[in-house]
């Protein structure tokens, strides 16, 4: 048994946040021939699994940047958490400094109502103010496209919740208040942050990323990630491709992603992953 990972945006999804008919096929014709097929991404589960619901594909789902893993009917595998005290401190943190927020739950995105319109004002400028900024603006605009949000008042709305906390997302333009959040949870030793885009940063637990999920799932199932193929854009891709033997990095990743990876494909808007998995399994067959 051989194992697939696949990032979602800026990988699996295109421009209009869909997967392509030919990303599908390639999908879809991997897992007939018996290939492990996981979508490993830093949304929530029950985001995913509209998305793959639409697109008629039923994957594994490594959700919020590998603090849960979800089987092809929808079992919860494995579920790290925030601890609530630790997850009180971040969110006092980024209050206080007036960050765009997000907290991921089994059950919900949960937002503060005036951060949300705050960003959104942020977004609508950033559009007019050069290409490069816009296309940033584009990109984090696409994130309120998620299934799932609960808007609420204030943070200790969000603390008074039932449910457990997997993932916390913060968001700014600011190049140096950016740099300041990573440099204050990165040395927290009970935490692990990355990044998806040039605009935010993601914390979870230490024990929790894409590639010990990977890890963990192919542990569950008795298989191996001697073989597998991870192909991914961003920063929380990483821990990925350090685990299996073919890396990808999409055509559309920085030079930073690329230098990680052993190969190249197309970017997400030309088929990328298509292209990718079609020649991965072309070697396997070659090799036998």
């Amino acid at each position: 048994m051989s194992f697939i990972a696949i990032d979602l945006d800026g990988t699996l999804l295109n421009d209009h946040n869909e997967i392509s008919e030919e990303n599908i096929k390639a999908i879809q014709s991997a897992q007939d021939k018996g290939f492990e097929v996981v979508i490993s991404t830093g949304r929530a589960y029950f985001d995913v699994q509209t998305i793959c619901e639409k697109a008629g594909i039923s994957p594994f789902v490594i959700g919020t940047n590998g603090a849960t893993i979800h089987a092809k009917n929808g079992e919860c595998l494995s579920s790290i958490t925030l601890a609530k005290d630790c997850a009180k401190s971040i969110l006092q943190w980024l209050d206080e400094r007036n960050y765009y927020y997000e907290v991921f739950t089994d059950q919900a995105i949960y937002a503060l109502k005036k951060g949300r319109q705050q960003f959104y004002n942020e977004i609508q400028s950033l559009k007019s103010a050069g290409l490069d900024k816009a296309q940033l603006a584009t990109e984090a605009e696409r994130q309120f496209d998620q299934f799932g949000y609960v808007l609420v008042d204030s943070y200790h709305d969000i603390l008074s919740q039932a449910e457990e906390f997997n993932n916390i997302l913060a968001c700014t333009f600011d190049k140096m208040k950016l740099e300041e959040a990573w440099n204050q949870f990165k040395t927290n030793e009970e935490l692990m942050v990355v990044s998806s885009a040039d605009h935010n940063i993601e914390i979870t637990n230490k024990r929790a990323t894409k590639g010990m999920a990977l890890e963990k799932l192919a542990f569950m199932l008795n298989g191996t990630l001697d073989q597998a193929m991870a192909i991914g854009d961003s920063n929380n891709d990483l821990s990925m491709f350090e685990k299996v033997q073919y890396s990808v990095a999409m055509g559309n990743a920085k030079d930073k992603i690329k230098a990680a990876c052993i190969m190249t494909t197309h970017t997400n808007v030309e088929n990328g992953v298509a292209y990718a998995i079609n020649r991965y399994m072309e070697s396997f067959a070659a090799a036998k």
